[in-house]
């Protein structure tokens, strides 16, 4: 469910009187509407790395409660967050969820403006919440967690002083100002080994795939995404941990892992560290790994690793085959090495190439050639719908880009060299080709298979 924006009531009155102390705390996630070209089921790992977090840190008097969502409506989930009657809410927010919970906590604010409303995850940005539909929300949320959300939300809730004065102090927040949004210093990056596991907890418990991740942040800073606008990982989970993760997962039924590392190549030390923990706890023998490569970097470590595992899903992500269109979002593509690492990785895995539709400096005749060439290839495509991410294009991308974009789904509309009418064209074009080729649409992305198969 997407709130429409003119659902969003602006006039919330301001914030008065003092905010609670206790520690009753909810922590809500909501998952994407489903679709044919969804995947299948993730945890919401963010904010389980959060509650797990809390629930280690031996806070007196904690009482957490978990919404782990995928169907809800904003009344019925505001009444039961009442009924729970918490002194802070964290709400993980996605270009998904964001509209959703931005009318929920509107609704749990205003039956107590004392209880502390603070946002998390990728669109928990100042940038999003300057968006019109949005820009009301400062009367009811009281704290952006900016980046990694484990140690500053636990802080947080620890304090008993959660005045405007006192949350000043803690770093890597956002809070409201009369300008619009103040934010703290940074926090460190945090060491993952020392974050405590939700899956060695048996805090997930669903089916589906598992998360795994070996470090955070990218050493590449393409201003279409959100991963290089973090701190280059240095920091990488060591072999035990990985080992203990992996226990954790292989007492939950699931099918296998997603790495949502920026990439499985670009951390030389963290790859090392994973096949090692691969090599020794045998989680993936017979389990699925879905991950991305960058393929300048592919080597044949990278080959022999996927090699050796039960079924690995392997993404590309190109984003165009035009290095000009690339050079505008800083991003590069060697045509040399290309076709031999996609044809060694596909001996040894299912390939999808991915491209982007409707980046800033492309245009529907350099993206039809793209396009055409990804589906000559044999492999899979996955087309992602350019969207304006709040700490990525929104904030990066320069004037002459001339975006215009949906402020609530945050797709693009038209941009330099995309009009509104030939974007949209070109949208219909791709869902045309996805049903003449048994491929997928959903609201964000197209998936095909290759030539000649199906899924």
């Amino acid at each position: 469910m997407v709130v429409p924006a003119q659902a969003l009531k602006p006039g919330f009155p301001a914030k008065s009187g003092p905010r609670r102390s206790g520690r009753r705390v909810a922590l809500l996630a909501r998952y994407p509407e489903r679709d044919r070209a969804m995947p299948t089921f993730i945890s919401n790992h963010g904010m389980r790395m959060v509650e797990a977090s809390l629930r280690c840190a031996e806070l007196d008097g904690l009482e957490l409660r978990i919404w782990d969502l995928e169907q809800a409506s904003v009344g019925e989930l505001a009444q039961e967050i009442i009924d729970f009657d918490p002194d802070v809410v964290g709400f993980s927010t996605y270009i998904w969820s964001f509209p959703f919970f931005v009318e929920v906590a509107r609704l749990v604010k205003e039956d107590d403006p004392g209880r502390l409303i603070v946002f998390g995850g990728p669109s928990a940005r100042p940038s999003m919440l300057n968006q019109a539909p949005f820009r009301a929300a400062r009367g009811w949320v009281d704290a952006l967690v900016i980046n990694d959300g484990e140690l500053t939300f636990s802080e947080i809730v620890a304090s008993g002083d959660r005045s405007p004065q006192a949350l000043a102090q803690v770093q890597g927040i956002a809070l409201p100002a009369s300008a619009g949004w103040m934010e703290t210093p940074a926090r460190p990056a945090v060491d993952l080994n020392e974050m405590p596991s939700p899956y060695a907890m048996d805090l997930v418990t669903h089916g589906g795939l598992a998360v795994l991740q070996t470090y955070r942040g990218c050493p590449f800073t393409c201003s279409f995404c959100e991963w290089g606008t973090l701190e280059s990982p240095r920091r990488v989970r060591g072999v035990e941990e990985l080992c203990r993760e992996f226990d954790g997962m292989a007492r939950q039924p699931v099918d296998g892992a997603i790495l949502v590392d920026a990439g499985l190549n670009l951390n030389p030390h963290s790859f090392r560290n994973l096949r090692e923990a691969t090599q020794r706890h045998g989680f993936l023998e017979n389990r699925n790994l879905i991950c991305e490569v960058y393929p300048a970097k592919v080597k044949k470590e990278h080959i022999d690793f996927l090699g050796s595992i039960g079924q690995s899903l392997v993404g590309i992500g190109l984003q165009s085959f035009d290095n000009d269109v690339l050079a505008h979002v800083e991003r590069s593509y060697d045509e040399a090495r290309f076709e031999q690492t996609m044809y060694e990785l596909k001996s040894v895995a299912a390939v999808a190439v991915e491209i982007i539709l409707g980046l800033p400096g492309d245009s529907p005749e350099n993206f039809r050639r793209s396009f055409e060439r990804a589906r000559s290839l044999p492999c899979a495509l996955r087309v992602y719908h350019c969207v304006v991410l709040p700490s990525a294009l929104m904030v990066r991308a320069p004037e002459s880009d001339a975006m215009d974009y949906d402020p609530v789904t945050l797709k693009m509309r038209s941009c330099l060299g995309w009009t509104e009418r030939l974007l949209q064209a070109e949208c219909d074009f791709v869902t045309r080709c996805a049903q003449r080729d048994g491929g997928r649409s959903g609201q964000f992305f197209w998936i095909f298979p290759p030539p000649g198969g199906s899924y």
